[in-house]
C-alpha cells in the first residue's frame, strides 16, 4: 500500500535526479563525460524524424555504422540528402500534415513491423516577440513541434505495449527547462513536449515502454540559420522591440563553441542504450551545468542573471 503523504513529506530529502552526476561530471571540449550506465539494451531498429541535416542525419548515420535498421524521415524522399549513409531507408513525413504522422505509422508497420526505438527529433524554430507572431505561425510550430510528434507516438504504442518492449525517444531542448526572450513560441513547445515525456514515463512503464527527453543545449545545426538574420540584416518586427531582438541575435552568434552534431549523436546514442527508468538528459554544450545551476539557484535567480546578459537591463 502507498505511503501517505504525509509521510512521503516526513522522509528525508532525496537529491534531485541527475543532480549529482551534473555536478560530478567532466567537460572535455564539448562533450561530457558521463558516469556510468546502468545497463544496455540491445536495440536492432530505429526510426528517426527530420534526418536531412543536423542532429537527425547525425543520429541515422551513427545507428547505420553500428549496423541498426534506419529508418529517417525527410519532407521529400525522392530528393538525395547530402551525407546521409546509404543504408538509411527514407520515408515521407510532413509533420505540419495532419494526418501524416498516423500515415507513416501505418506504412512503417506493415511494411517493416514496430521499431524498437522512435526519434521523435524533427522541429522547426520560431523567432520573435509573441507581440509579433501570428495566431498562425503559432498553429503551425505547435503542429510540427508537438501535434505531429504525439500522433506518430501515438501510431507505436499499442504495438510497443503488445510488445512488451519500446524506447521512446522525445528530443526537446535545453528551452523546454528554461525560456529564452523571443523563442517564447518555440520554447512553450518544449516545455510541452517535457511534460507530455514525463506523462507518458508513468503510463508506458508499467508496459516495459521506456520514455526518454533529450535536452540539447547549444548545438551547430542549420534550424538557427533559417529563422535568426544573417550577418549585416536587420531583425523583423516591432519597432519597440528591436534592440533587443538584436542583443539577442548578438548573444545567439557569440556563442562560437557549440557542439557538433555528431558529438551530441554520441551522447543520445548513449541515452538510448541506457536500460535504467531515467527519464531526462541533458546533452550538448552548456545544457548540464545550466539545468544543475537552475536546480541549486533556483528558476527566478537564473531568470535575472540571463535576463540582464540578454537584454541588458
Amino acid at each position: 500500500m502507498p505511503a501517505p503523504i504525509t509521510a512521503i513529506f516526513m522522509e528525508p530529502p532525496h537529491e534531485p535526479p541527475g543532480l549529482h552526476e551534473a555536478v560530478h561530471c567532466m567537460n572535455k571540449g564539448n562533450v561530457v563525460v558521463y558516469p556510468p550506465n546502468r545497463g544496455a539494451i540491445s536495440v536492432s531498429s530505429i526510426l528517426i524524424t527530420g534526418v536531412t541535416s543536423g542532429i537527425g542525419r547525425a543520429c541515422a548515420n551513427l545507428y547505420a555504422e553500428r549496423g541498426w535498421d534506419v529508418t529517417g524521415t525527410v519532407r521529400d524522399p525522392g530528393k538525395p540528402v547530402d551525407g546521409l549513409d546509404g543504408q538509411v531507408e527514407l520515408r515521407a513525413l510532413d509533420l505540419a500534415e495532419v494526418g501524416g504522422p498516423e500515415r507513416l505509422g501505418a506504412e512503417v508497420l506493415a511494411a517493416d513491423g514496430c521499431p524498437d526505438v522512435v526519434l521523435n527529433n524533427a522541429g522547426m524554430l520560431q523567432f520573435g516577440a509573441l507581440e509579433d507572431v501570428t495566431t498562425a505561425e503559432l498553429e503551425r510550430i505547435f503542429r510540427v513541434n508537438l501535434f505531429g510528434q504525439i500522433e506518430l507516438i501515438r501510431a507505436f504504442l499499442p504495438a510497443m505495449r503488445e510488445r512488451g518492449s519500446g524506447t521512446i525517444v522525445n528530443v526537446t531542448s535545453l528551452g523546454g527547462m528554461m525560456t529564452f526572450p523571443f523563442f517564447g513560441a518555440y520554447n512553450s513547445t518544449k516545455w510541452a513536449l517535457e511534460g507530455i515525456s514525463e506523462g507518458l514515463w508513468h503510463e508506458l512503464k508499467p508496459f516495459g515502454v521506456r520514455v526518454k527527453a533529450i535536452e540539447p543545449g547549444f548545438v551547430e545545426t542549420a534550424i538557427w540559420g533559417k529563422v535568426l538574420p544573417g550577418e549585416g540584416a536587420d531583425v523583423a518586427g516591432s519597432e519597440a522591440y528591436r534592440p533587443y531582438l538584436r542583443a539577442m541575435v548578438g548573444f545567439e552568434d557569440s556563442i562560437t563553441d557549440r557542439t557538433t552534431p555528431e558529438a551530441a549523436a554520441l551522447e543520445i546514442a548513449r541515452a538510448i542504450d541506457d536500460d535504467s527508468d531515467r527519464l531526462r538528459y541533458p546533452v550538448a554544450a552548456y545544457a548540464r551545468p545550466i539545468v544543475a545551476a537552475r536546480r541549486l539557484l533556483g528558476a527566478q535567480f537564473m531568470m535575472r542573471f540571463f535576463h540582464k546578459r540578454w537584454m541588458g537591463r
